[in-house]
């Protein structure tokens, strides 16, 4: 099985600037694809969760939280087209939060923040390992959405825009399920066709 790793609080400041596409080379062995600059990976080889995050923490030179999504549960969602009718655009974009563990809280949604018609963050639902929702530019500055979401959940949660985590589940699609490899083999051999043995002199004239 795939998985997507999301490492929070990386590449926003001198302290923990780090170059993701190094950190992908030295983790080879798993078959990383990094995606994009803040810190998002899909790991292709077979691996546990927690064998992933021992690796990504071992090659970190500071501390880093990181959540660890099972792929077949970002590609669901991407094809399940969350935002389907939704105006984006610069100024309004889609988010896509994914979680570090199980929500401790379960407030009434959306949510709005701030609240009022001049909201910057709107946290719309939950679907499974993902806090979802729209940002939209206002003059006030700047509100992580993941802020809104960690507040409201009592859950650290790391933010992609909607359009990463559809780069994710495009690469995800192209990589082989080795499930579905190892079954199809059998069936492949129980299905393919045996020679036909050729028939001698002898046994043609007899016909």
């Amino acid at each position: 099985m795939a998985y997507v790793v999301f490492l929070r609080g990386v590449n926003v400041g001198g302290k923990n600037v780090f170059r993701p596409a190094q950190l992908a080379v030295a983790l080879a062995d798993l078959d990383v694809v990094n995606v994009g600059a803040a810190g998002t990976f899909v790991v292709r080889a077979k691996a546990s969760e927690a064998a992933i995050r021992r690796e990504i923490l071992a090659r970190l030179p500071f501390e880093v939280k990181l959540a660890v999504v099972p792929g077949d549960e970002v590609i669901a969602l991407a094809r399940s087209k969350p935002f389907q009718g939704v105006a984006i655009s610069k100024g309004a974009r889609a988010w896509a939060a994914a979680m570090h563990g199980q929500p401790s809280a379960s407030p009434k949604l959306p949510l709005a923040t701030p609240v009022g018609d001049a909201w910057s963050v709107r946290f719309d639902r939950v679907a499974g390992s993902f806090a979802l929702g729209i940002w939209r530019r206002q003059p006030m500055g700047f509100v992580f959405p993941n802020q809104v979401v960690e507040k409201a959940l009592g859950v650290v949660a790391t933010t992609r825009w909607w359009e990463t985590l559809e780069r994710i589940a495009a690469i995800l699609a192209k990589t082989p399920d080795p499930k579905a490899d190892a079954a199809a083999a059998p069936a492949a051999a129980r299905g393919a066709a045996k020679p036909r043995p050729r028939r001698t002199r002898s046994q043609r004239a007899r016909r």
